[in-house]
């Protein structure tokens, strides 16, 4: 009896846990979204807009190297296993409709939004936790400045954009990443292939690939800079709210992601 009583009592501290913190990021994300409402209405906009700009260097300028090969190499892989099945039964056509399906309704946003919660999600909670355990956030604060409009927002916004541009270079990279391939086993000429692309792509599909890609940008950044301003004077929590708020921005956005597409594709 003893143990089944402590099992409740860890359950529902665990659940209580969670749901305190679930109300209090929705507290935060609705401060942000005031805040972000006001942006360029507010007092120091010029400083805030900076910091933006520097984060969409950092977040999409400085990552499309990496995310332009694993975007060529996915376009590749998913053609070169799609296209002996495909040559089996003479379904050339579909290979378009294959790459609107796999790439740009899903894994395109999805990679990109792990691409820049991993990199650049974990660097902006180190940095806002950094800055809360220095008392940098403090002083700010004495100062009488707003931390919302000049360090949450602004990350949030270039977050939002660098996700934006990123999703339209990642579908344009793997495109041609497939292309590569069809026009090496079918000897396809561009033309022919893009009219396969185009016949299959409906503007359904780039609304909610680019929606996605504002609302993953916009968690990447909320979620991560919640946990990291969550830190309070000890250095060894640094690494600890960087990793809650990857996990829980990589776990909203898979789960976002299908939700999404149930309600746009089965419903």
């Amino acid at each position: 009896m003893t143990v089944m009583l402590n099992i409740a009592q860890s359950v529902g501290r665990v659940v209580v846990g969670n749901a305190v913190n679930a109300w209090r990021l929705f507290e935060f994300s609705v401060v942000v979204f005031i805040a972000l409402i006001q942006f360029f209405r507010r007092q120091g906009f010029r400083s805030a807009f900076r910091i933006a700009t520097q984060q969409i260097y950092f977040t999409g300028v400085e990552a499309m190297p990496f995310l332009g090969l694993l975007s060529l190499l996915l376009g590749f892989v998913v053609i070169a296993q799609s296209l002996p099945q495909l040559q089996g039964v003479g379904a050339h056509a579909l290979i378009g409709q294959i790459l609107v399906i796999s790439i740009v309704r899903e894994l395109g946003p999805i990679i990109t939004a792990m691409v820049v919660i991993t990199r650049s999600g974990s660097a902006m909670a180190t940095e806002m936790a950094t800055n809360r355990i220095s008392g940098e956030v403090e002083t700010l604060e004495a100062m009488g400045v707003d931390i919302y409009h000049f360090l949450v927002v602004p990350r949030v916004l270039g977050c939002m954009i660098s996700m934006f541009c990123m999703i339209v270079f990642f579908d344009v990279i793997a495109l041609v990443g497939g292309f590569l391939v069809a026009s090496t086993e079918l000897t396809m000429p561009f033309s022919l292939y893009l009219q396969y692309i185009f016949d299959s792509l409906a503007p359904l599909d780039l609304y909610i690939s680019l929606s996605k890609g504002l609302l993953f940008g916009g968690v990447a950044a909320l979620f991560t800079c919640y946990h990291g301003l969550r830190a309070r004077r000890a250095i060894f929590e640094v690494p600890m709210v960087a990793r809650s708020g990857v996990i829980q921005a990589m776990f909203f956005v898979f789960v976002s992601s299908a939700v999404i597409s149930a309600l746009f594709y089965w419903i």
